[in-house]
């Protein structure tokens, strides 16, 4: 009953809550236009750098941790006093630093936007995810938007400034960490500890986590910090309308990629070529998705653009069509570093995590400054192809070591084989 109920929540409730985000944006991207859509991204993004260890990977660690462990109680209010500790930290350097970039508008603005630092070390996803209710953090996700959309309906319509996207923004994040933390407070308690050899233990533990799912994170978010520091703030509205429609792409695939896991893993799992053969067929459905994607993105650029955002963002149709690149190479990226992790090779996950964010970097530095907000549409194709490059290298190496041939992956031959086995066992 309980696996129904999280599958009804992760399909029904989270859809509902990316479509009330969704519905937002054209309304929000219209009223602020470019210049203001574009400061609030980056104010977005910088904001993140600055609370680069706040949220290090502490997802992941924490729902592994509580796997293992019985005293719950202990591992959560660990995580909490050492986010606790780097926010600290993080508002130091924030108040001492942000004023040498950011006039004192957008100074104001960030501190204000910093109260996220606050909300979302209470963001506690990682305790219900590791007690299988997955269901709490649909809820509060819902209930984040809800109040998001309300407000974006109400107070920003009838102020549509940037600083009121900010208390909306603040206001949303609270209201998700409250669904979240006081069942847990009601129920367990926090147990806080302020031992600075106790929080450095706990980082010492979680930074591999920590590091890949930022390098992840820097991989996308380095090209909008460019863009708003080497060009202009407009730029970054432009690139980041764009993004935002690939990025709604990019969550078919990573549907497709979790429905698809599974069968993937159990496959890799056993030895043999006969076996390999049969991950061929996850092979083509994830290369059509991009494919598909792709043209449609490409196709219909011009008719998204102006739909979702208006004239003035016709200059991001050019990007699109650049996302409509990524969109068919990033699927193959997904394919094969779930290869890499079926078989075990946590350290290859990282290489090639740490692989993207250096090109990211890279690029972004050589692209921007070339070519302005039409080079940052380059960037991410390029990346895709580097990892894509990286990723095939490393697979051949494991597979040579295992006695398996890695052309069997794509070989046409097997998909129709392949694709009557699945239909035989449904």
């Amino acid at each position: 009953m309980k696996i129904i109920i999280n599958f009804a929540s992760k399909l029904g409730v989270d859809t509902i809550s990316r479509l009330i985000g969704f519905l937002t944006l054209p309304l929000i991207t219209r009223a602020l236009g470019p210049d203001g859509y574009g400061q609030f991204t980056y104010l977005f993004i910088i904001l993140s750098y600055f609370g680069f260890f706040i949220d290090f990977g502490y997802l992941n660690y924490g729902t592994n941790k509580l796997c293992e462990k019985d005293n719950t109680e202990n591992i959560v209010g660990r995580i909490i006093s050492l986010q606790l500790f780097t926010a600290v930290i993080s508002y130091i350097i924030l108040i001492i630093v942000a004023p040498f970039f950011l006039d004192q508008d957008k100074y104001i603005l960030l501190l204000f936007f910093s109260l996220t630092f606050i909300t979302q070390i209470f963001s506690i996803k990682y305790f219900y995810l590791s007690k299988n209710k997955l269901y709490y953090n649909s809820i509060s996700e819902f209930a984040g938007q809800a109040v998001y959309a309300l407000l974006v309906f109400t107070l920003f319509i009838a102020k549509p400034e940037v600083m009121t996207l900010v208390i909306i923004s603040v206001v949303q994040t609270t209201v998700t960490a409250f669904f979240l933390i006081i069942p847990y407070i009601r129920k367990e308690g926090i147990k806080l500890d302020f031992n600075i050899s106790n929080n450095l233990k706990t980082l010492k533990e979680a930074y591999k986590l920590g590091l890949a799912t930022k390098a992840e994170a820097i991989t996308a978010t380095f090209i909008i910090l460019c863009l708003g520091f080497f060009v202009n703030e407009e730029s970054v509205g432009i690139y980041n309308a764009s993004y935002k429609i690939y990025l709604i792409m990019l969550t078919v695939v990573q549907g497709l990629s979790y429905t698809l896991m599974p069968m993937l893993l159990k496959n890799l799992k056993v030895t043999g070529s006969s076996s390999i053969r049969k991950i061929g067929l996850i092979f083509y459905l994830f290369l059509s998705s991009g494919i598909i994607l792709s043209v449609l993105s490409f196709v219909f650029s011009e008719e998204i653009i102006a739909v979702m955002f208006g004239a003035k963002f016709a200059d991001s149709v050019f990007l699109l069509q650049c996302f409509s690149l990524t969109i068919l190479l990033w699927p193959l990226v997904m394919f094969f570093s779930l290869v890499i992790l079926a078989f075990n090779r946590y350290n290859i996950v990282l290489l090639l995590s740490l692989t993207s964010m250096i090109t990211s970097i890279i690029t972004s530095l050589i692209m921007i400054n070339l070519k302005g907000v039409n080079g940052a549409g380059i960037i991410l194709p390029l990346v895709a192809s580097v990892t894509i490059f990286v990723s095939i290298f490393y697979l051949k190496k494991i597979f040579t070591e295992r006695g398996l041939t890695f052309t069997e992956i794509f070989s046409a031959k097997y998909l129709s084989e392949s694709f009557r086995e699945v239909f035989r066992k449904k």
